[in-house]
């Protein structure tokens, strides 16, 4: 069994970046469908990046317990999914996780949120304090431009 990150480094500070996506009703019902498929993740993906699962499934709802790892240049996740909810889902990464550098920043948790006003992500990381900002940053423009937003235009 392996071991999700779970404890802060003494070197490194927890991060918690947050970001609601306002949604009519109608196009949150459709985004939060696609979020729970994982063809959502597996097709599509810029090479040489990839979304793969132990099972080797690539379509259909994910499963608790299930699996998985995003992989490419800089970036390192192996991770299981946690609770799925008709509101909730969670992804816990493995001790290993890194973007950029395991010395950099380790991934602890993914989670989506289904709320009134539209969907809601939370990614729990333990960053190096002098990288915080950047690491910030980055994710602004990462989840605004290109993460999810991809599912706002199919709806």
């Amino acid at each position: 069994m392996q071991k999700f990150n779970e404890e802060c480094p003494i070197f490194m500070q927890k991060d918690l970046f947050t970001l609601e996506f306002p949604l009519s009703k109608h196009k949150r019902d459709r985004v939060w469908e696609s979020l729970q498929q994982r063809e959502t993740f597996t097709q599509g993906q810029i090479f040489p990046y990839r979304v793969e699962f132990e099972t080797g499934k690539e379509h259909g709802p994910f499963d608790s317990g299930e699996k998985n790892i995003h992989h490419g240049p800089l970036l390192h996740l192996p991770g299981e999914i946690g609770n799925v909810t008709d509101d909730y889902r969670s992804l816990f990464y493995y001790f290993g996780s890194y973007v950029i550098s395991f010395r950099l920043v380790r991934p602890a948790c993914l989670e989506f949120f289904k709320t009134d006003k539209g969907i809601k992500l939370s990614l729990k990381s333990f960053v190096k304090p002098s990288f915080g900002f950047l690491w910030r940053f980055g994710n602004k423009i990462f989840w605004k431009f290109f993460g999810i937003t991809f599912l706002f235009t199919n709806t």
